[in-house]
Order: C-alpha cells, then sequence, then structure tokens
C-alpha cells in the first residue's frame, strides 16, 4: 500500500498558487502556508499579460513561458477563470534584432507599413490577457476543491515548514528564508481606467524603466507602467500616473479622456536569474526553491511549477498497511 508524500508550498502569490495546483495534479499531498493571501501579494496587481520574456536563464525562461502559455490556452476555455485570447503589438524605437519569439507560431515581426511613425519595429503577438483578481480566486477555488487550504503565518525557517518537501515560492520573502541578497524589490505603478471600447493590447518597451503599455480586461484597462529597480516606496506617485496616462493616450488616442478607476503599486520580486532549483532543509528534507520571477510571474507560473514536479520526484511513498 502506498500513500501520497505531503509538499508544503512557501507563498500564495501566483507561483505558489500554481506550484500547490501542478504537485497535487502529481498525486501529491499539499498544504500551502504564506504570510498573505493571494489578495494581498503582488501577483494580484500585476498587468499579467502573456507574452515574451527576456528573463534568464534565457533558454530555461522560453521554455518556461512556452509551456504556460499551453496551459493558459486550455484554461482560457473555462470563462470563469479570467484568461482569455489577447492580439497585441509590441514596439520598439530601436530595431531590438532576431528574437527568440519570432520562431514560434504566436509571433511575427511586423512588416514596415505596419509600424507606426517614431518606431523601428515591431511584433505581433497572440498571446492572452490574465486577470489576476478573477484567475487567482479562480485558481484559488479548484485547490480548495482538492482540500488544500492555506495556513496564514508568518514562516521564519524553511527547515520550521512540516511535510515530505518543501517548496521556496515566497517571492521577495527568499531574501531572508534561503538567505538570497540578490532578491531585490522592483516597483511597479499601474492605472486601471474605463474601457472606451479597445480589444487590442499595444506595449512600447523601448525604455526599459519606462514601459508603456495597454492591457484590456473584461471591464476595464490596465495601463503602465514602471520598472523601478531597488524602489520599495507602495505609496502612489501622482506624477507616474500623469506620465502613464500621457505616455498611454500617445500609444492609443482612444485613452485621452478615459476616466480613471484606480492606481495600483506593487513590488516585484526581482533577481538576475530566476531560481528554480532543488536543494535541501537544514534538517534534511527535500526542498525545491521557485522564486525571482521579476515582472514574469504570470507568464513563466506553469512553466516553472511543472519543472518543480519534475525536480520533486515520486509522490507516493511505502506506508504500513
Amino acid at each position: 500500500m502506498v500513500k501520497a508524500r505531503r509538499a508544503t508550498i512557501v507563498g500564495a502569490g501566483v507561483s505558489g498558487l500554481t506550484t500547490a495546483a501542478a504537485l497535487a495534479e502529481a498525486g501529491w499531498s499539499v498544504a500551502i502556508v504564506a504570510r498573505e493571501t493571494h489578495e494581498d501579494t503582488v501577483s494580484s496587481v500585476a498587468a499579467a499579460g502573456w507574452s515574451g520574456t527576456e528573463s534568464e536563464p534565457a533558454d530555461k525562461a522560453r521554455r518556461w513561458a512556452l509551456a504556460s502559455r499551453e496551459r493558459f490556452e486550455r484554461i482560457a476555455e473555462d470563462p470563469s477563470a479570467g484568461v482569455r485570447p489577447l492580439h497585441q503589438r509590441e514596439l520598439h524605437r530601436a530595431d531590438p534584432g532576431p528574437s527568440w519569439w519570432e520562431r514560434t507560431p504566436y509571433v511575427r515581426r511586423l512588416e514596415a507599413d505596419e509600424v507606426p511613425e517614431g518606431y523601428a519595429a515591431g511584433f505581433a503577438v497572440d498571446g492572452f490577457i490574465i486577470e489576476p483578481p478573477r484567475y487567482l480566486r479562480w485558481l484559488r477555488h479548484r485547490l480548495s476543491d482538492q482540500g488544500i487550504e492555506i495556513t496564514i503565518g508568518a514562516v521564519e525557517r524553511l527547515d520550521e515548514v512540516g511535510g515530505d518537501l518543501v517548496v521556496n515560492c515566497s517571492g521577495l520573502g527568499a531574501r531572508e528564508l534561503a538567505a538570497d541578497d540578490s532578491m531585490h524589490p522592483i516597483r511597479g505603478q499601474v492605472v486601471a481606467v474605463r474601457n472606451p471600447g479597445i480589444i487590442d493590447g499595444v506595449r512600447d518597451e523601448s525604455d526599459p524603466d519606462r514601459i508603456t503599455y495597454v492591457y484590456p480586461r473584461a471591464e476595464e484597462i490596465v495601463l503602465g507602467g514602471t520598472r523601478q529597480a531597488g524602489v520599495d516606496d507602495l505609496t502612489e506617485d501622482p506624477a507616474t500616473t500623469e506620465r502613464v496616462l500621457a505616455d498611454t493616450a500617445r500609444l492609443d488616442p482612444r485613452l485621452a479622456d478615459t476616466e480613471v478607476i484606480e492606481v495600483r503599486v506593487g513590488l516585484r520580486p526581482g533577481r538576475p536569474e530566476v531560481r528554480v532549483e532543488a536543494a535541501t532543509t537544514d534538517d534534511g528534507r527535500p526542498l525545491v526553491h521557485n522564486y525571482g520571477h521579476g515582472g514574469a510571474g504570470f507568464i513563466l507560473s506553469w512553466g516553472c511549477a511543472l519543472d518543480v514536479v519534475g525536480l520533486a520526484g515520486s509522490p507516493q511513498a511505502p506506508s504500513p498497511c
């Protein structure tokens, strides 16, 4: 007779919830412990569009992104999940040269007459928009239906967490929990506005510190944004809000007079490379790290989670009967 071994996930953002779902699918008994629920994590305020990514390590990030897209394509079949296809353009004022994602069936380089004035190159992307409040709630309900609950409480050390396997999805908390000094906040500020009828997305990646994007959702449009490394201030900056509104109105003039609904600020978990890696706790149990996704948490979520499953090994252990 065998029984499922128990995995404990530390963290309840998109990485933690997705990893819990993937481990449960693989047959693990799963529990989650986190200092806050998903509503209070940076995942809940993310713009969350699936597109290509330049995350490192590049070869793994590309594989993770494509695996996540495959899963989002399936999830989008459920209207309640908050995931739907999104056609978007990504524009560049300087030609970035050949891109890995041009070689996928989901991306094509724009022809010269399709590139707006002032830009040197662009891509058409068949991706997805994920609405974090709806999607994370949907994911959370799926876990609850399988008996997976979240215990809210501070975790001081990974070896104090129960389970046969510990998975560290603690985001910025990994700076302390994993003694990882490379972790740093990347401040993001977005503006949610009324949708005047826009159905496609557009993104200007010309300035890495001043990204500009228009991501339409069912009942709002999310406008961005900022990528402020090392900044941990969660207070709205009115000057940034005005800048975002002006920049996005230049991208799409239909946004010039739209009504602002809310300004949202979050801290992305920055790291030079995403860490998905096997280790052991101080008391000798298997440990898998899954953190440091920066602004690509949703883009990489399922790919990373599936790699965690592979690193975790078999979920079955002998049990006396």
